[in-house]
């Protein structure tokens, strides 16, 4: 969906045609929920988001500037609400501590099947916590620039590179770890 058909129906909405909005739930459907179950970690929780998220933006599509691409704008509300869903509900998430890059270990990464090695990415995600999530997720699965991520996090730019900085860092730990892991079970089976 293009930004002038955005427009468009944000135009009808605010005009009263309510059922404009039905076009922007269809067209960012999807990406909303994506970056929900990618912060919640939780299939329901994250469907549960992503209605409030669009209610949310129902509600504010008066407030709607369109300095910005609505869908930065709807990913800035994502965002939050999946953050705030996460610690309303006070979900356990494992905190690991700053641990060293994984230089050792990028070489054995390579040889896991291209299946294997998303799967061990996306367990190794869910221990981030739901903030570091939500970083990694808009930087590299959704591929928004820093300065994107910035607007929708409302963090400024030295900030989200230090966070998804971070974010990588703790990543590697944590795949690490888990290869290390892995490399146990399979030396004792």
């Amino acid at each position: 969906m293009n930004e002038n058909q955005v427009h468009t129906y944000i135009s009808e909405v605010i005009s009263g045609n309510t059922n404009s909005f039905n076009h922007l739930v269809d067209g960012y459907k999807d990406m909303v929920y994506s970056i929900c179950i990618k912060i919640t970690s939780d299939p329901e929780l994250a469907e549960e988001v992503s209605q409030d998220v669009f209610v949310k933006a129902y509600q504010g599509l008066n407030k709607f500037k369109k300095k910005s691409k609505f869908s930065t704008w709807l990913y800035q509300i994502a965002y939050f609400t999946a953050i705030n869903a996460v610690r309303k509900k006070k979900i356990e998430i494992n905190e690991f501590t700053e641990l060293s890059t994984l230089e050792s270990n990028e070489s054995s990464i390579d040889h896991l099947e291209s299946q294997d090695r998303k799967e061990l990415i996306q367990k190794a995600i869910l221990r981030l916590k739901a903030d570091e999530r939500g970083v990694i997720t808009l930087y590299y699965l959704e591929e928004f620039s820093i300065e994107e991520v910035a607007k929708i996090t409302r963090l400024s730019i030295s900030n989200v590179k230090v966070k998804v900085h971070r974010a990588r860092k703790k990543l590697y730990g944590i795949l690490e770890l888990m290869l290390k892991e892995e490399f146990k079970t399979l030396k004792y089976e």
